[in-house]
C-alpha cells in the first residue's frame, strides 16, 4: 500500500506530461504567402514585397488557357528578361537569371502550390508559354 502511495504521483505526473505532449500545437508555418492569379494575359501578384526567407506562392490559372509559372532573381527590368532566338520565350538558362523555381503545366482552375527560399533582391515572375511573356505576362516582386 506504501509503494502505491509513492508510485501514484509519479504515474500520474507521466500520464498529464504524456497528454500535454499529445495536445501540443503544431510548429506555425513561417512563410510569407503570395497568392498568384495567372489569366491571360496577367499575372496578378498579391503582394510585391516580402521578407527574406520561405515564401509560398500559392498559384491558381483562371485561364482561359494552360500557364505556368517562373520565379528568377534578377536585376534586370520584369519586361526587359532576354528572349530566346524563336523570340517568342525567355531564355531561362541567361546568367542574368537566377531560376529558382517553376510551376508548369497550370490548365484551367489549377491550383499549385511552389515553396521558395527567397534571400533579398529583386524577383520576376512570368510564364514562358510562348508568346506569354510577350503578351505582358509577368510581374515583379522584392525581396528585404
Amino acid at each position: 500500500m506504501r509503494v502505491r502511495a509513492r508510485i501514484a504521483p509519479f504515474v500520474t505526473m507521466l500520464l498529464f506530461g504524456t497528454a500535454l505532449g499529445c495536445t501540443s500545437p503544431r510548429p506555425a508555418d513561417t512563410a510569407a504567402r503570395v497568392r498568384v492569379r495567372l489569366r491571360d494575359f496577367r499575372i496578378h501578384v498579391a503582394r510585391q514585397v516580402v521578407g527574406k526567407g520561405h515564401v509560398r506562392f500559392e498559384v491558381v490559372n483562371t485561364g482561359p488557357t494552360t500557364h505556368e509559372l517562373n520565379v528568377v532573381r534578377t536585376d534586370l527590368p520584369e519586361d526587359g528578361l532576354p528572349l530566346d532566338a524563336d523570340g517568342l520565350t525567355v531564355v531561362n538558362k541567361d546568367a542574368r537569371l537566377v531560376h529558382l523555381g517553376e510551376a508548369e503545366g497550370l490548365d484551367i482552375d489549377d491550383r499549385r502550390t511552389l515553396r521558395l527560399d527567397l534571400a533579398p533582391g529583386h524577383y520576376v515572375l512570368y510564364c514562358n508559354m510562348e508568346g506569354h511573356y510577350l503578351g505582358r505576362m509577368h510581374a515583379s516582386l522584392e525581396v528585404r
